[in-house]
């Protein structure tokens, strides 16, 4: 099997400001990688930046990992340039989620990890088989854990059961649908019956934002940044970009 990309889209919680999206997404060949860096903390973007990129080059995720993950954030930051109260702010940490997508080696399934809250999502026939990490809208609610630039909170990292509790596998077959999103599509498909045929039904971009800005109006759709990355299961003698 292969994934083909059908959907990548983004809508910040300001559209007029799309600079100030914390929410990035990296793709690769056969691995793909969304962050939501946390709205509170010091320039988040750029540390969700550097998660979903590492990602895409090693997905090993362990303790060495993300200390280099934090090494490489300090290590680019200008102290002299900030601020008392941005030097605060840096102080206090940059915190992101991670959720990575990886097509198995031979093609019979797709390895998720998440860490944080956004959720990962299985179609098969236009129906959800399988969520991760969270099956219940509820779950939501909990502050999550996330990825951090102070090492110290990064301790769940360097624990037996890290990757047991933060991953997770699939079987695909041709024809399913394997869904990225951050916290606000996925509380809104977890919370609400019957709407992943809405956001099937979406092919581009610009769809995307209306469907979340419609949804925002109706306040069904928590306001904040949205996105979503949405593949397709294919055979191998099939083409795997559109």
């Amino acid at each position: 099997m292969q994934l083909r990309l059908e959907l990548a889209a983004s809508v910040a919680k300001d559209p007029l400001r799309p600079e100030a999206n914390e929410d990035v997404y990296e793709l690769g060949g056969n691995c793909f990688a969304l962050a939501d860096g946390a709205s509170e903390s010091y320039d988040s973007q750029t540390w969700a930046k550097m998660l979903s990129s590492k990602f895409i080059l090693d997905q090993q995720v362990n303790a060495q990992w993300i200390a280099e993950r934090v090494k490489t954030y300090a290590d680019a930051t200008d102290f002299q340039s900030l601020s008392w109260s941005r030097r605060a702010a840096f102080d206090r940490g940059s915190f992101a989620t991670l959720l990575g997508l990886k097509l198995v080696s031979d093609g019979s399934g797709v390895q998720i990890l998440s860490v944080g809250d956004s959720l990962a999502l299985h179609v098969r026939d236009g129906v959800m088989i399988n969520s991760f990490p969270f099956t219940k809208h509820e779950e939501f609610d909990a502050r999550p854990q996330l990825m951090s630039t102070l090492g110290a909170a990064n301790y769940f990292v360097d624990t037996p059961e890290f990757l047991a509790l933060k991953s997770t596998t699939w079987q695909i077959t041709a024809g399913d649908k394997v869904l990225l999103v951050t916290d606000a599509v996925g509380h809104w498909i977890l919370a609400q019956n019957d709407v992943l045929k809405d956001l099937n039904s979406v092919i581009s971009a610009g769809e995307f934002e209306q469907l979340v800005i419609s949804k925002r109006i109706a306040r069904t759709m928590r306001l904040d940044d949205s996105s979503v990355l949405r593949f397709l299961v294919i055979d191998n003698d099939e083409q795997p970009q559109l």
